[in-house]
Formats: C-alpha cells, structure tokens, sequence
C-alpha cells in the first residue's frame, strides 16, 4: 500500500532533529538555506549573479578575501549549474544596471510583466555608478484533477491538508519508484506538461544533489497506476522566506575596474504555496555593488509549512530545477 502523509504545525516537533542530520552537504552548487532544519533553495540568485558577472563585469566575480567560506560560496554562484535557459523566458525578470534610474525599471517592468507579483517594490536608494543585478521569476501549476481537502498528520499533530479521495484523483499521481512506503518518489500530474512537480520521500536530507540525481535518473520510469487501495495525503504548505547573503556583504571586489565597489546588498526573497488546488512559487533575488548605498525592505518574517520530504519544481526539459524544498520537522507548520 502506498501511504504519503504529511502535514504543519507553528509548534516543536517532538521528534528531534539534531544539527548532524539538518546540516546540508557542500558538495553541489545548490546554495541553499537551512531555516529551522528545513532546506530551501530557489535559482533566483543564480540568475541575478550570472546577469552581474555576463553583462557589468564581463567576468567571473572576484572577492579581495581570505574568508574560505565567502571564497567557497563565490566559487559555487560562479559555477552553478542552474541557468536562464532552464526557464522559460514567460516566466522570468532579469535586469542589471547603473544608479537609481535602473531600481524604477525594474520596479515598473517587472510589475508590468507579472501583475500577480506578491513580492514587494524594491525600496532602495543608489548613486549614478552603484551596480543593481535583479533577477525573479514566478511560476503557478495546477493539477490535473484538483485533491480533496482534509485534515492529515504529522507526528500526532493534525494539520490542513489533502488527499486522493477519488480514482480521478488518484490518477493525478504518476508513481516513479517505490521501494517501501518510506522510500519512493511520485509526480504529481499537471494540466500543464511544460513544468513538473516531484516529490520524494526516504531520500538523504542533507544532499539536495543526490535527490535531483536520483529523480533524473527514475524521471521517465512509469510504475503500476495507484490502486484503489493506495492512499495519498499531503499538508498544505505555504513559505515566506527572506535571506540576507551575509557572508559576503560587505566584501570587496578584485574584478579589475571594479576594486573600489563592495557587495553592500545581496539578498533573496522566496514565496511558495501548495494545496489542493496546485503550487505556486515566486523568487526575487537582489544584488548592490555600491560605493556607498543604502537599500531599505519591509521586515519580514520567515513561515515554512511541510513535512521531512523533498519538493522540487524543474521544466520538463531541463534536468535543473528552479526550485527545491526539503522539510525535516514541523518546527513551521501550522496546526489545525
């Protein structure tokens, strides 16, 4: 029997997650983010970063550091694997720049493009020889068949969520691989085939990698429809992120004609929502190479709804996904 559950709750979770088992490997160019034992990474930034070295400093970004973590962190934005053509170009913003003049661009052609954008103005003041590099990108899917709405659990606590009540329902669920009810990975059907949305379960927690390796690898592999006797249930789950890239704020460039500017503002914002209904994820990354700059932005406060399984949203013709979610506990969730 196939059983996927999974669900939220704003309290601890009582199964603990020590700092050995969250702690997210190094050894792919996923630069992600550990929020409260919970993995989260959007290619927002990689976007904004190739947009800065591609189109201002016509170069790979050097830093004037001995910090061998900033140094590492640099050498994985300079390599990384995600790209624009990795998207379609319907879905993205990408914009780079000189002095305040280019922060109202992207502020008007940015809205005027995505109407539906949730992610504030930038609010950010620059001199005529600051550097902006601005990259989103939003996506919205919908299932095939929308999932009935129900409660489900996680760890004894009951959350909002859904299930596959119905054959129809049922048939939303394309089954990749299973090995037990612990370990398999599934993919849920949409109305539209250009993206996909997988989830995995029983896979490592702490090499996001490995995950998108082993879903490449099983990605065009089809096992028996569910049956009637297979069941199916997920939380509703909804993120709202915001990171500030301090390890290299405040650094020094080395690029040549660019050893007077600093990283004064590097940051992400990331929005995601799943129900019933479908996914919708948006991402917004900034960077400010200034002299002097002052960028200002609402405060924010970080909400992460899930359970320990990894969500990752790729275009079907890519193998690099635009966005990966991995829960560990319920130390976001929302209880019923």
């Amino acid at each position: 029997m196939l059983l996927i559950t999974s669900c939220c709750t704003t309290k601890k979770s009582k199964n603990k997650i020590t700092k050995k088992d969250t702690k997210i490997e190094n050894s792919s160019n996923y630069l992600g983010s550990e929020c409260k034992g919970n993995y989260v990474w959007g290619g927002a930034m990689n976007l904004a970063w190739n947009e800065l070295t591609e189109n201002v400093l016509h170069e790979k970004l050097q830093l004037k550091t001995d910090d061998s973590n900033a140094l590492e962190m640099i050498s994985k934005l300079n390599n990384a694997p995600f790209a624009k053509n990795d998207l379609d170009e319907a879905s993205y913003y990408i914009k780079s720049g000189y002095g305040q003049e280019t922060v109202v661009q992207i502020n008007r052609e940015s809205r005027a493009k995505f109407p539906s954008k949730k992610i504030s103005d930038l609010e950010i003041k620059l001199k005529p020889k600051d550097i902006i590099s601005y990259a989103y990108f939003l996506k919205e899917v919908e299932y095939k068949t929308m999932f009935k709405k129900k409660d489900v659990t996680f760890n004894g606590q009951t959350v909002k969520g859904f299930v596959a009540a119905k054959r129809k329902q049922k048939d939303n669920i394309k089954i990749l691989k299973y090995d037990s009810d612990d370990k398999f990975i599934i993919k849920l059907q949409l109305k539209e085939n250009a993206d996909e949305l997988i989830l995995a379960k029983g896979y490592n927690r702490t090499n996001p990698q490995a995950v998108v390796d082993s879903i490449n690898k099983n990605n065009f592999a089809e096992l028996p429809k569910m049956n009637d006797a297979d069941l199916f249930a997920a939380p509703i789950i909804h993120l709202n992120y915001h990171r500030d890239y301090v390890e290299l704020i405040n650094k020094s460039l080395a690029n040549k004609g660019f050893e007077e500017y600093i990283l004064s503002q590097m940051f992400e914002n990331i929005k995601f929502d799943m129900d019933e209904k479908g996914a919708r994820v948006e991402n917004e990354a900034v960077i400010a190479i200034t002299r002097t700059a002052m960028l200002i932005r609402p405060d924010t406060r970080n909400f992460i709804l899930n359970k320990p399984y990894w969500i990752v949203m790729k275009r079907a013709d890519s193998q690099h996904p635009y966005f990966i979610l991995r829960i560990n506990n319920t130390g976001l969730m929302v209880a019923e």
